[in-house]
């Protein structure tokens, strides 16, 4: 005698009554979710059950509550439905891996260690490579006095301003330079035109040069 196999159904989930719910109203996911201000994507996740969706059980029980009195079913007696499905099913929530790295970050103890001592590097070789292309230029000059080109006088006082450490010279001739950059000479002057060039130069030989030109009238 054979025995005939007798098909089980299965007791309806909370999704898919919301699901049948629905559709017996008629309704669109769209229609749903204007008036529940639900994404429509949750609104498919609950119906199939697919709670990957969710970041937490905090925001299923929120929307499937919004989404249960908004078809006119017993909100308290869904949610106490899914609790039980939830327990008897063994669902996992869990929220789907962010792609944005900020996301991905965990602030640990080792993690902010970490950065402190990459940013410290970061600063430490900023700070070098400035102090290094800053040494490879050459000093300026800033020519102070004199300001006219034509004089009656039979010298006068060259006056300007360099970096510190530089080394100057008017016309090959050494002028001392003090604490601030500073530098000033007396320069005798003959008659017709007067060529000075001021040389600034640094500890690499990269140099500035600033001409003058006087013109000594009777």
């Amino acid at each position: 005698m054979a025995f005939k196999r007798k098909k089980i159904q299965s007791a309806a989930t909370v999704g898919s009554r919301l699901l049948q719910a629905r559709r017996k109203k008629d309704l669109s996911i769209d229609q749903v979710e204007e008036a529940t201000k639900v994404r429509a994507k949750y609104l498919h996740a609950i119906e199939s059950g697919n709670w990957n969706e969710f970041p937490s059980r905090i925001y299923v029980y929120g929307f499937v509550k919004r989404y249960a009195e908004f078809l006119g079913l017993d909100s308290n007696k869904i949610l106490e439905d899914f609790r039980t499905e939830f327990g008897s099913n063994r669902i996992n929530f869990l929220a789907k891996k962010s792609t944005r790295l900020i996301d991905q970050i965990i602030i640990t103890p080792r993690f902010l260690v970490v950065t402190f001592v990459v940013l410290v590097f970061a600063f430490l070789v900023g700070y070098i490579f400035f102090s290094a292309e800053k040494v490879a230029r050459p000093p300026a000059v800033e020519i102070i006095s004199p300001k006219d080109e034509i004089t009656k006088k039979g010298e006068i006082l060259i006056e300007g301003k360099t970096a510190n450490t530089a080394i100057v010279e008017i016309n090959g001739q050494l002028v001392p330079v003090d604490d601030k950059g500073y530098f000033k000479q007396k320069i005798t002057l003959n008659e017709g035109v007067n060529i000075f060039d001021v040389k600034a130069k640094n500890r690499l030989g990269r140099e500035e040069i600033k001409q003058i030109k006087i013109l000594k009238t009777k």
